[in-house]
C-alpha cells in the first residue's frame, strides 16, 4: 500500500488528543475525520456510509514513508565496562529454531562502521561464531564449522585470549548423545591482539548495521531462546568455562564478571536484570516472549512463578513487533460536541485511500445515552493483521474443507501489506513456526478497516468480520433512531463495573471472543446489579486474555492450549507473562460463557450461514414480547451479508451442564450445516468421523433468553452472522424485528420478570 496509518490510542473522549502516524509514499495526502456508519460495500446491503466531521485536522499533509523495523532483541546501554578491548569470555545457553536461516546475533557489541567490537553469532552455516574487529576496522571471524540442530539446547561460549591471540569456541548440546555431530570444541589462532571500541548498546538476539541513510539499525535478528548470557573481562580457562555449563554461579569469578543477565526476573516487564554487582540493566525491545522454559526446566512445575529459576529463557523472533514507533503526522483534539461513535481519519491521495479508525466515548464518569455498544477491541487486536491463510498448512486445510474452491491469497493491497511487512495476529505463526502470543495496537492494523473482507469466509469469497461486521449493528442502531454510546474493551478492562453501571443495556459486537478477568468481573457485577445484556454475536467470552498493564495498555497476550486454535503453547508455557495467570479457555478456569450469556462456542464453518428454526421456548409467554409482529411460520434470517444467513460462521449453544441457567428459554436454533462446520475440539475426547455438521447434533447455534437478577435480563443469538442480516429488505425483516423488540424491552424501565 502506498499509504497507511495508525493511532496512538483507540478510545478517546471529548477533550482528549489523538495522534495519527502515517506512512505515505506519495507527495501529499488529504486527511478528513469521518464518522463511519456502515462499512460493507456489498451491493445487496445499504452500501458504505460515512459522515464528514469538520475539524481543524482536516487538510492536506506532506507525504513521507515510514519504515517498520520488526524483530525482538535486548539492548544494554553502552558502558566502559562493556569495552572489552583485551581478553574476554562470552557464555550463554541457546536454543536456535532456525540455525540455517543466515547470520544471527546472539550477544554482540559489534559495529564495523563504528570502530569494531565483538560479537557471538550463529553463523551462515548454523554454527557458533565469534566476530572480532580492532579499532582500524580489521575484522576476523572464527566459527566451529559444525551446525547446531534446530530446537535443541546448547551451552555455548567464546574465549578471546589477547595475549595468546587465540579464540576458543564451545558448542555443547545439552542432550549428550554418544554420537552427536553437532558438538564442537576448537581453538583458533587470530591476528588480533586488541578489540576496537564502539559507543553503541550491547545487543542480544541481533547486531548493529548501518542503512544507506547512515542510520544504525538492528539486523541479523535471532530466532530462538537465549538463557543466562554472561560476559567476563578475562579469558576463562577450560575448566572454568565448563563449570559454568555445570551450573556453577558466575559470581565465583569475582571482579572478572562484567555482567550476568538474569531473564528469570521481571517477567512481566521489559526490564532485563543484571545480577552482577555492575547492574548493567537492559531493555527488551519489540516484546520477545518471556516466562518461557529454560535449558534447566525440569517439568516438575508448569507455572513460572513456582520455579522461576527454570524459566530463565527469553524467546526471540525476527518478526516480533510491539511498537512501529512512527512519528506523528497530525493530531486531533476531540471536540466537546462530538457524539460518541465510531470514527476514522480518512486518508486520500489520488486513487489511494486508507481509513484509520478510532472510537469516541463519553467523558469518563458520564454517559450520554442509556445504551452502550461495547466495542470488542481485544478481539480486533487478536485478529489484527491476521494472515493465517498464507500458511501452506492452512491452505491445505482450506482445500480439504472447501473442496472445489480455488483460493488465492494474498490478493488485496491490505493483505499483501500484512504478509509482506510482516505484521502478525494472534492467529499467525512466527517465521520459525512458533505461535504469536502478543498483539499490539501501536502499528497499522489493515483488517480493522471499513470495507475490508475477511478472505476465508463465504467459500473464499470474503465477508465482513470484526469491525466491518460490527458496523452492521452500528448502522442498524442509527437507522432505528437509538441513542447509544460506545466504549472499548480496553476502557472496560481498566475501569471495570464503574463504566457499565451508567447504562441500562449493553449490546456486544459480533465476535467478542477475547476477554480479560477484569472484564468478566465487571460484566458479572453489572448483571448482578440488574444490568441487561444483548449478546449479538458468536464465540464470545472464550479465550483468557490479559493486557500489558498500565505501562503497556496497547499490548494483549493469549497463551493457547486445549481450544479451537491456530497454534498451541509449548508445555510449561501456558501461563501469561504479563499477569502470571493461566491462559487457555475461560471454561477450563470455571467460567464458561454459558454462565454469562446462556450460550457458548459449539461449532465453526466458513462456507454458508443458515436461518433459525423456532423452538419450544419461543411459545413460552415470557418470550411473547420477543416475537411480537414476527411471522413465526417463517425461518428466522434466511438472508444476510455474512455468508447468506443469520446463523453461522461461529455458533454457540445452550448447555445447562456448562452453566446455562435452568430457567433459560431456547427460543430458536440454527442447524443443518455442512461438514465444513466442525464441532469444537475442546469438547472432543477422541477423533471420529461424526464431528461435522451433517451428523453431529451439537453443531448448532441457539437463541436464548433468560431473566437476570434485580430485574435484569440476557438475550443471546449465538451466531457471528446475526448482525449481517439486520439491514435486509430496507431493515424490515424478522431478524431486525426480533432485535428491536428485545432492545425496546430492555431499554424500558420496567423490570424483566
Amino acid at each position: 500500500m502506498k499509504m497507511v496509518g495508525y493511532t496512538d490510542r483507540l478510545s478517546v473522549a471529548p477533550g482528549d488528543k489523538i495522534r495519527f502516524m502515517v506512512s505515505c509514499e506519495l507527495p501529499s495526502y488529504r486527511a478528513d475525520i469521518v464518522r463511519i456508519i456502515h462499512g460493507d460495500t456489498n451491493p445487496e446491503g445499504p452500501g458504505f456510509k460515512e459522515e464528514l466531521v469538520r475539524t481543524a485536522a482536516n487538510r492536506e499533509y506532506p507525504g513521507r514513508p515510514q519504515k517498520i523495523y520488526v524483530g525482538s532483541h535486548v539492548a544494554v546501554p553502552d558502558s566502559p565496562l562493556l569495552h572489552c578491548t583485551g581478553s574476554f569470555t562470552l557464555q550463554a545457553w541457546v536454543w536456535p529454531t532456525t540455525p540455517a536461516k543466515g547470520v544471527q546475533g546472539l550477544v554482540t557489541k559489534w559495529s564495523s562502521a563504528r570502530g569494531g567490537g565483538y560479537g557471538l553469532f550463529v553463523d551462515q552455516d548454523g554454527s557458533l561464531a565469534l566476530w572480532l574487529a580492532d579499532q582500524s576496522g580489521k575484522v576476523h571471524k572464527v566459527k566451529t564449522g559444525t551446525a547446531m540442530r534446530a530446537s535443541e539446547w546448547y551451552f555455548v561460549a567464546a574465549v578471546f585470549d589477547a595475549q595468546r591471540r587465540t579464540v576458543t569456541l564451545y558448542q555443547e548440546p545439552l542432550n549428550r548423545w554418544t554420537r552427536d555431530d553437532s558438538r564442537a570444541f576448537n581453538e583458533h589462532t587470530v591476528p588480533l591482539s586488541a578489540v576496537g571500541v564502539n559507543d553503541l548498546p550491547l545487543l542480544m538476539a541481533g547486531h548493529w548495521a548501518k542503512e544507506p541513510s547512515g542510520k544504525q539499525v538492528v539486523q541479523g535478528h535471532y530466532n530462538g531462546k537465549i538463557d543466562s548470557p554472561r560476559l567476563f573481562n578475562r579469558a576463562l580457562g577450560q575448566e572454568e568455562v565448563r563449570s559454568l555449563g555445570r551450573g556453577q554461579p558466575p559470581i565465583q569469578f569475582g571482579s572478572a564478571l562484567v555482567a550476568a543477565w538474569d531473564f528469570a526476573r521481571d517477567f512481566s516487564t521489559d526490564t532485563i536484570t543484571d545480577s552482577s554487582p555492575n547492574k548493567l540493566r537492559g531493555d527488551a525491545v519489540n516484546m520477545p516472549t518471556r516466562a518461557d522454559t529454560g535449558y534447566n526446566w525440569s517439568a516438575n512445575e508448569v507455572h513460572f512463578n513456582l520455579a522461576p529459576h527454570e524459566y530463565g529463557a527469553i524467546y526471540f523472533h525476527d518478526d516480533d513487533l510491539e511498537d512501529a514507533k512512527w512519528e506523528a503526522d497530525f493530531e486531533l483534539t476531540v471536540p466537546d460536541n462530538l457524539r460518541s461513535g465510531i470514527y476514522a481519519a480518512r486518508l486520500k491521495s489520488g486513487e489511494h485511500e486508507d481509513y484509520v479508525p478510532f472510537f469516541v466515548r463519553p467523558k469518563k464518569g458520564s454517559a450520554t445515552a442509556p445504551l452502550l455498544f461495547l466495542i470488542p477491541t481485544c478481539s480486533y487486536l487478536a485478529y489484527a493483521n491476521s494472515h493465517g491463510a498464507s500458511d501452506p498448512n492452512f491452505k491445505t486445510l482450506i482445500k480439504l474443507l472447501m473442496r472445489d474452491v480455488e483460493f488465492e491469497y494474498p490478493v488485496t493491497p491490505e493483505d499483501k501489506y500484512m504478509v509482506g511487512t510482516p505484521l502478525h495476529s494472534l492467529y499467525d505463526r512466527h517465521s520459525d513456526g512458533s505461535g504469536v502470543c502478543y498483539s499490539s495496537r501501536l502499528r497499522p492494523i489493515l483488517n480493522m478497516r471499513p470495507k475490508y473482507l475477511f478472505p476465508l469466509l463465504a467459500n473464499g469469497k470474503g465477508a465482513p468480520h470484526q469491525l466491518p461486521a460490527d458496523l452492521h449493528l452500528a448502522d442498524w442502531l442509527e437507522q432505528k433512531g437509538y441513542r447509544f454510546d460506545v466504549a472499548t474493551d480496553e476502557d472496560l478492562h481498566f475501569e471495570g463495573a464503574d463504566l457499565l453501571k451508567r447504562y441500562s443495556t449493553i449490546v456486544t459486537g459480533s465476535h467478542p471472543e477475547y476477554w480479560s478477568r477484569q472484564m468478566l468481573d465487571a460484566m458479572e457485577a453489572y448483571q448482578a446489579g440488574g444490568g441487561r445484556l444483548m449478546y449479538l454475536g458468536g464465540n464470545g467470552f472464550y479465550w483468557v486474555t490479559s493486557f500489558g498493564g498500565p505501562e503497556r495498555p496497547h499490548v494483549v497476550e493469549v497463551r493457547r492450549w486445549r481450544g479451537t486454535e491456530a497454534w498451541e503453547a509449548a508445555p510449561g508455557e501456558f501461563y501469561h507473562s504479563t499477569t502470571g495467570e493461566l491462559g487457555g479457555l475461560w471454561r477450563f478456569r470455571g467460567r464458561p460463557p454459558q454462565r454469562l450469556t446462556g450460550v457458548g462456542f459449539s461449532a465453526q464453518g466458513m462456507d454458508f450461514s443458515l436461518p433459525y428454526t423456532l423452538q419450544a421456548g419461543s411459545k413460552d409467554p415470557r418470550a411473547a414480547f420477543i416475537f411480537e409482529g414476527v411471522d413465526t411460520d417463517k425461518p428466522i434470517g434466511d438472508f444476510g451479508l455474512v455468508q447468506g444467513g443469520a446463523g453461522g460462521f461461529e455458533v454457540d449453544r445452550a448447555d445447562q451442564a456448562l452453566g446455562t441457567p435452568a430457567h433459560a428459554l431456547v427460543l430458536a436454533t440454527t442447524t443443518g450445516f455442512s461438514d465444513v462446520y466442525q464441532h469444537v475440539v475442546e469438547e472432543l475426547l477422541m477423533s471420529t468421523s461424526t464431528q461435522g455438521g451433517t451428523v453431529d447434533p451439537l453443531v448448532k447455534g441457539d437463541m436464548v433468553f433468560f431473566e437476570g437478577a434485580n430485574g435484569g435480563g440476557v438475550f443471546s443469538v449465538g451466531s457471528i452472522s446475526w448482525s449481517g442480516s439486520l439491514s435486509h429488505n430496507n431493515y424490515d425483516n424478522n431478524v431486525s424485528r426480533i432485535t428491536q423488540n428485545v432492545l425496546n424491552r430492555f431499554l424500558s424501565e420496567d423490570p424483566i420478570k
